[in-house]
This record gives C-alpha cells, structure tokens and sequence, in this order.
C-alpha cells in the first residue's frame, strides 16, 4: 500500500508539471502569435489594424485638380482667351415650342461666339446650307480674324421670343426674336481701331428653322424692316 501510494503521488507530482509546462508553452506560443501577426493585430478589438489602414490613407496623394483657363474678352490690346464654346442644351433638342425658343437662344450664342473667337463652326453646323444670312455672317467674321486682326464685343443679347409654332407650307416654323448686339469693334495686327460699329440697336430678328432628325437647323435668319429701337 504504501509503495503503491508513493507511485501514485509521484505520477500526480509529474502531471502537474507536464500540464504547467504544456500551459506555459500554449501561451507563449499564443504571444508570439500576436506580436507577428499580418497587419499589427495586437489585441482582438482591431484597433492596430484600423490605425495601420487610416495611416496608409492618408500617404495616398489625390490627383491635382484641373482648372479651366479663365475667359477674358477682347480689349484694344488683343484678342479673347479662352472663350467658352456654347453647348447646345437638350431643351433645345426637342421638338416643341419651348424646343424652338431654346434653339433660338443657342443659336445666337453661336454668332456671339463667332465674332469673339472668329470661328463659325459652332454656328455653322446648326444652319442650313442655303442659309444666306448664316454664309455671309461666316465670311465677314472668318475674314477678319486672320492677319493677327481680331473684333472685341459682339455677344449677342436674345430678349424676348414670339412664335404661333405653326409649321408653314414648306413644313418650317418661324420665330421673331428681339435681339440686341454688344459693341463691334475691328481691330488690325498693329492694335489699331479699323471700326467702331458703336451701340447698336435692339431690332427684330426673324428665324425661320426646320426639324428633321432630332434636331432644330436654321434656315435663315434675317432683320425685320423698321425693327430698330
């Protein structure tokens, strides 16, 4: 009994230690684990791993912002910079009578843009080859602007619209605007004043367009007699 007892407490003895020795190792092991572990993690809340993520955020460089030229018109001592092209807006594109007054409004811009810049393509492409007005207006501007020569003002000024937007025989429509031009004036190469068209009158305009594929064109445009104001 007694040598059979001393065995067992021994063997209870050595357990023991085995198991502390085993518990030991499991937290060591669960120690190193963490101080290694991908990304920082230290402790099961994340909070390493979060501040590793802001941190790495905040070295990403965001692009630089583009910033458009900024407009200046033409005075005596040199042409308009960075004139912003018209664009056409989708009102416009439709075919009704608030569709038409839109047109209208655009496609004067278009001869605004035309004497600042002396590029008529804007204006161009929305009016009708057989448009005498629109060719001859394409002439005198594209004229001009050459040479070094340029025209300071001549944005165009819509201040009111009137049409039935009843189709007329030959399945066009027609539209009386009053309009208003800014100061015209020519300028040679040497920067000196060729024309000084001075203030120009309000006067009736009378637009007579089409539409076919989804689109408005100008057909002609031209002034009414005894329109000026």
């Amino acid at each position: 009994m007694t040598d059979s007892h001393t065995i067992n407490k021994h063997r209870l003895a050595n357990s023991g230690r085995l198991g502390s020795a085993v518990v030991t190792v499991v937290v060591g092991l669960l120690m190193v684990t963490g101080c290694n572990a991908p990304g920082g993690i230290v402790d099961p809340t994340g909070t390493a791993t979060a501040q590793t993520t802001a941190s790495e955020a905040a070295t990403i460089t965001p692009p630089p912002t583009t910033v458009a030229p900024a407009y200046k018109p033409a005075t005596d001592q040199g042409p308009a910079e960075n004139v912003p092209v018209p664009v056409l807006p989708d009102k416009a594109k439709e075919f009704s009578k608030e569709g038409l007054i839109a047109f209208t409004n655009y496609w004067y811009s278009t001869l605004g843009y035309a004497f600042e810049t002396g590029d008529p393509e804007p204006m161009m492409s929305i009016s009708g080859p057989s448009c005498p007005s629109c060719e001859a207006m394409k002439e005198a501007v594209t004229a001009w602007h050459s040479e070094g020569r340029w025209i300071s003002g001549g944005k165009m000024v819509v201040l009111s619209t009137e049409t039935s937007f009843v189709p007329l025989d030959d399945g066009t429509y027609q539209l009386v605007a009053m309009v208003h031009q800014l100061n015209v004036k020519y300028f040679r190469g040497d920067k000196t004043l060729a024309q000084d068209n001075g203030a120009k009158p309000t006067v009736a305009d009378l637009l007579v367009a089409s539409y076919s594929n989804n689109q408005w064109i100008a057909q002609n445009v031209s002034h009414l007699q005894g329109s000026k104001k």
